[in-house]
């Protein structure tokens, strides 16, 4: 049991950042993408200097520098109701090996539990900049951005306190770009983007879902046969004892990427866009701490070689890919008044087949076991590649002022059997509405109010029972821009 008792260490810091980290997307895989990024007119047929994000070649046909900057709030409403499907012990007991004796049967976990929900609310903001430095032919841009964002705070007692309990994760983007316009008909553009990443996260950890602490109760000089390990079935989870609070603080990452695009412009009415923004590895330097203050592993193995301290702690490093994604991008000029353009990307979340961590602290060492002080651990997660399509109608009220109304959707990237309160995806529905004021000839304000929710989604094939039940969420974003011509 000793052995196992320190790999699960790692692995419980591992679960924690991994889970989370879905959310964004995590990591809900598709709940990282930020709700917005530069102002509701943006995209990747639009001509502002946040092209640099959308479609960098964009930035060709820009004949003034520009200026763009803004800040906003996101406002979200996570909300999850579990439903206990499989059979549980009382938190309690301890029985390793099914079948369960009745008597330990936990009646109370069975069937639909009280609905939990985070109400996360963070700041957004922005910059972007862009600069003919030859006229009609070579622009330089440069913005500081956030395309991935994902908060998440649920009550620590909560039911799904052992998938999440509070999760706050960043990914912002420095970019640099050029952009050559060929002719009147063809641009081409690329940036390049240094990525730092922030991430904390804390949950409980379930010993009984590990599969080094299975092998080791069952090895000699134990011998305890048991049922515990990553298929263990619901009987033996969620007891109190192997329940520890682990946390991941301070993790920072920094990592680089790079978009490329084209425009074209078949006439004068009509606009294409082609964007690729690739993958980021990101690599998150933090540290860990697990709560191991139970007599069970800070004194009755003592024994046999293996005791721990009451708080582990050392350093982590988790480590996921941003997925890369290909967009293509629509626009045509109805008339003098009404534009239509949109979008269709492919996001390669398929890319994103696990989560690792690897822990490292004195801590972790057990030398009668022969044990060092370096772990690393993965956790699959299966995700699928995702489309977000989105539709926007432009409209000139008055010379002065501009108004804009946006449709859109993105499929799912969780599967059922690995979906949990981490990552709350599904069939997202989005839109928007915003207005530009034109000030002055060089100064204009814009307004944003962006949505998106998932249509609640019921879950009855989670693996092993653990993220069964029901999903709703709901995102708002409000923000207001400066843009400056000049």
């Amino acid at each position: 049991m000793q052995r196992i008792l320190r790999l699960s260490l790692p692995l419980a810091a591992t679960l924690a950042g991994a889970s989370t980290l879905l959310a964004p997307g995590s990591a809900q895989a598709s709940g990282l993408d930020a709700p917005l990024v530069g102002t509701g007119f943006s995209g990747p047929v639009s001509r502002d200097a946040a092209a640099i994000w959308f479609n960098p070649a964009q930035l060709g046909y820009l004949k003034k520098g520009e200026l763009l900057m803004g800040a906003g709030l996101i406002i979200g409403d996570i909300r999850y109701t579990r439903n206990y499907t499989g059979t549980y012990q009382t938190p309690d007991s301890f029985q390793f090996k099914t079948p369960l004796d009745p008597a330990y049967i936990d009646a109370t976990k069975s069937g639909m539990q009280e609905q939990v929900k985070a109400n996360p609310i963070a700041p957004t903001g922005n910059i972007f900049f862009a600069y003919p430095v030859i006229k009609d032919r070579l622009v330089l841009g440069a913005g500081f951005y956030v395309p991935y964002a994902a908060a998440l705070n649920f009550p620590k007692d909560g039911p799904q306190r052992l998938q999440v309990q509070q999760a706050f994760i960043v990914s912002s983007n420095l970019t640099g770009s050029v952009a050559l316009r060929i002719n009147d008909y063809v641009a081409l553009g690329a940036g390049a983007s240094y990525v730092m990443g922030f991430a904390e996260l804390s949950k409980l950890q379930d010993f009984a879902g590990v599969q080094e602490f299975g092998q080791g109760l069952a090895n000699p000089p134990i011998n305890q046969a048991n049922d515990f390990g990553p298929n263990a079935p619901s009987e033996v989870r969620e007891l109190d004892v192997l329940s520890r609070p682990i946390s991941l603080k301070r993790a920072v990452s920094h990592s680089a990427t790079f978009n490329v695009g084209v425009a074209i412009n078949p006439t004068k009415k009509m606009n294409i866009g082609l964007n690729y923004q690739h993958s980021t590895n990101m690599h998150y330097h933090g540290r860990f701490a697990i709560d191991m203050n139970d007599s069970f592993f800070t004194h009755d193995l003592a024994s046999q070689g293996v005791q721990f301290k009451p708080l582990v702690t050392g350093d982590a490093l988790l480590t996921f890919k941003l997925p890369k994604r290909l967009t293509a991008g629509f626009g045509y000029d109805i008339n003098e008044f009404f534009r239509v353009d949109g979008f269709f990307s492919y996001i390669f979340y398929s890319d994103i087949q696990n989560f690792a961590v690897t822990t490292k602290s004195p801590d972790l060492a057990q030398p009668a076991l022969g044990i060092g002080d370096t772990l690393t651990v993965n956790l699959p997660r299966m995700w699928k590649n995702t489309v977000w399509v989105e539709g926007n109608l432009r409209y000139w009220a008055t010379k002065r002022m501009r108004l804009s109304g946006t449709l859109g959707y993105q499929s799912p990237a969780s599967p059922d059997s690995t979906i949990d309160t981490a990552s709350p995806d599904g069939h997202r529905l989005i839109g928007g509405v915003g207005g530009l004021l034109q000030v002055s000839e060089r100064v204009g304000l814009v307004a944003d109010a962006r949505m998106q929710g998932i249509l609640p989604r019921t879950v009855t094939g989670s693996d092993y029972d653990l993220g069964n039940g029901t999903y709703k969420l709901f995102i708002a974003a409000i923000a207001g821009h400066l843009k400056i011509n000049f």
